[in-house]
């Protein structure tokens, strides 16, 4: 390594701590509600994206086209724990074969700047330093037209994945013009609806026949309550779900409440419900010190207030969701 690149790898490692120590106070160090959480998520990842973008500049030069870094999951619906993993794909204008690799560069860029400060890589690497994930406008449409073709599990799970989306930095038009697409696409195969429900609908059992709370078994979570399986997906899912059939764009469980037309009047009256489930979510794990533990519960560290309201947003959670499976199977929506 020669010395001007030793001197900014040191730079790169520098700025990273000071950011890392950034992250630790506003994010550890406060009391939080659910949303302001997710503003210092923002702040923090939007400064680590910074500086992965700077370090690609310094050594491929400047952006050779617009493009568009986008997050996936909890990161885009606004519903981050404490602790959260990376989930994020890069749109970009143009095609050529450096596009390809400046954008893969600065995907492993932002991968590694993020990692550095706190957010665990995605172990099914659904991140912009993977080809995959990281495609211009006219390759993502094919890519998205051939996962609705195959309609496989994993394929739909891609999609569906992929549509949980919204833009950290970059041009909002490029994420835009994509779920649109999407949504051209299932207005034409309107079927694909029926699959997506076949593809989340294997919800987890939160209660036992004694209306116990049901923890792991085995594992190393062994014990432990599923906040995030048992409780929050359903809702997720489900609206999910309905924001497909609406052509809803915001990622946001509670934003598409918000925005379900009037006929889901019922439905839409869960939505203070599932804003009092995000902000209890806050108060149970804001002592866990690592990623791995902030999806689940100790049970013992709940009241037993606490632990019935559980057991009700279990319930209602599994009711909404079967509701929507249940309407688009039966082709009530379509």
């Amino acid at each position: 390594m020669s010395e001007m690149s030793e001197g900014l790898q040191r730079d790169w490692n520098q700025h990273l701590k000071e950011l890392l120590d950034e992250r630790m106070k506003v994010i550890h160090d406060y009391t939080h509600t659910s949303a302001s959480l997710q503003r210092s998520h923002d702040l923090i990842m939007k400064k680590a994206v910074s500086l992965a973008l700077k370090r690609t500049e310094g050594e491929w030069g400047e952006s050779p086209t617009h493009f568009t870094f986008f997050l996936m999951g909890s990161g885009a619906r606004l519903e981050q724990a404490f602790w959260s993993d990376q989930d994020h794909g890069i749109i970009y204008e143009g095609e050529s074969e450096r596009h390809r690799d400046y954008f893969v560069l600065l995907g492993q860029n932002i991968v590694d700047a993020l990692s550095q400060v706190g957010y665990e890589p995605c172990d099914g690497n659904v991140m912009a330093s993977n080809r995959k994930w990281c495609m211009s406008l006219d390759e993502w449409k094919m890519q998205l037209t051939g996962w609705l073709k195959e309609n496989r599990w994993e394929s739909l799970r891609y999609t569906l994945t992929f549509f949980d989306s919204r833009v950290l930095t970059g041009e909002e038009k490029l994420l835009y013009e994509l779920k649109g697409y999407l949504f051209s696409c299932i207005e034409e195969h309107p079927y694909l609806l029926k699959r997506f429900t076949e593809n989340t609908g294997r919800l987890r059992k939160g209660t036992g026949l004694f209306n116990q709370l049901l923890v792991e078994t085995k594992g190393k979570h062994q014990g432990l309550f599923d906040l995030k399986q048992i409780v929050l997906f359903p809702y997720v899912n489900g609206m999910r779900l309905l924001a497909l059939k609406h052509q809803i764009y915001e990622p946001s469980t509670l934003e598409r409440f918000e925005q379900l037309p009037e006929v889901h009047q019922a439905i839409k009256h869960k939505q203070k419900s599932y804003e009092r489930l995000l902000e209890k979510r806050i108060e149970w794990t804001k002592n866990v010190q690592e990623y791995d533990r902030v999806h689940h519960l100790s049970l013992k560290d709940i009241s037993a207030e606490d632990q019935k309201q559980l057991k009700e947003w279990v319930r209602e959670g599994h009711r909404l969701y079967r509701e929507i499976e249940r309407a688009f199977k039966e082709g009530e929506w379509t």
